[in-house]
């Protein structure tokens, strides 16, 4: 049977793309893609309401297979479900703006989610890079589990599957539901969640992107109470959408997510009482789990005064 015209314009794979004031970094992400050794999709880039020269980066790319949305700001799961709406692949694949893909990402996961139909999502490991671009030491993410994984990626503890490294099915998308505009942290988490409660997840072990840390999305560049309220937030969302797993595992899961940040924020002196305030909550959750958790506080609360005292007599 002939297709139409329409039929094959239509891309197999659409690709995500949010950016916010990242006029310096949107361009190597933009180019990432266009060097991708697959290269039947599309790429849908919403800017969000940027005050910088982000428009003009992205604008001196020729290439057919982008799409060039604006908005005003309303936040990176507006922007998100902004191009999920405006996409038209059978395969939804995502990037920020200040990360990269590897050149064979597009070809894996293809031909990853065109062998396995049983799977309604796969995810993979990923390398870490500076603000530079230079390789981070021994920070990869690591995709180790498959299957049904909702209690291993629930609360991104013990397994974090990072954003750019996941393609999943238009179907499932559809039938899960799309990004919560309404959380400033932790939305796609939530949406992993929601896939992983309804489908199998697949994975690659292969690293197939490249995720920058620099100083605008370090902890110390955020606001510790918009951390706390996301954290309430996303633990109340769980416990009233997933009451069927049982309490108990759920307040588990609750106490690992406050127990991380309440170390995290025990290593930034000036959050340290945010950090007390944490690791409380998550003894509440997990009372029988207190003595470890307040040991493992005080781990950190002394290691962050001996770095420091080390840091002072240089």
């Amino acid at each position: 049977m002939t297709l139409s015209l329409i039929e094959q314009s239509i891309p197999t794979v659409s690709i995500i793309l949010p950016t916010y004031n990242r006029a310096e970094l949107i361009g190597d992400a933009i180019s990432s893609v266009l060097a991708q050794s697959y290269g039947d999709f599309e790429l849908i880039v919403v800017d969000d309401g940027s005050t910088d020269a982000t428009a003009e980066v992205v604008d001196s790319f020729r290439d057919p297979r982008i799409v060039f949305l604006q908005q005003e700001n309303r936040g990176r799961a507006a922007a998100r479900n902004k191009a999920i709406m405006a996409s038209r692949g059978r395969y939804i694949a995502f990037l920020d703006s200040d990360d990269e893909y590897l050149d064979q990402k597009l070809d894996l996961q293809v031909a990853y989610m065109d062998s396995h139909s049983d799977i309604g999502m796969v995810y993979t490991s990923a390398y870490c890079i500076d603000e530079r671009g230079r390789p981070l030491d021994r920070h990869t993410y690591v995709a180790s589990v498959a299957g049904d994984i909702y209690k291993d990626v629930a609360f991104f503890r013990p397994v974090t599957i990072t954003l750019p490294t996941v393609m999943l099915r238009r179907e499932v998308l559809d039938s899960v539901g799309y990004f919560d505009e309404a959380m400033e942290r932790f939305e796609d988490t939530d949406l992993w969640r929601r896939v992983a409660k309804r489908y199998r997840v697949g994975i690659i072990v292969e690293p197939t992107c490249r995720l920058r840390t620099h100083r605008q999305n370090s902890l110390m560049a955020q606001n510790p109470g918009t951390i706390i309220a996301a954290i309430e937030y996303y633990v109340a969302k769980v416990f009233r959408e997933d009451a069927d797993l049982g309490t108990p595992w759920l307040k588990e899961g609750a106490s690992r997510l406050y127990e991380y940040y309440g170390k995290a924020f025990l290593s930034i002196p000036q959050w340290r009482h945010h950090g007390v305030v944490l690791l409380v909550r998550s003894m509440t959750f997990a009372p029988r789990q207190g003595a470890r958790i307040l040991f493992a506080g005080l781990t950190v609360f002394a290691g962050s005064l001996v770095r420091r005292c080390l840091a002072a007599m240089k």
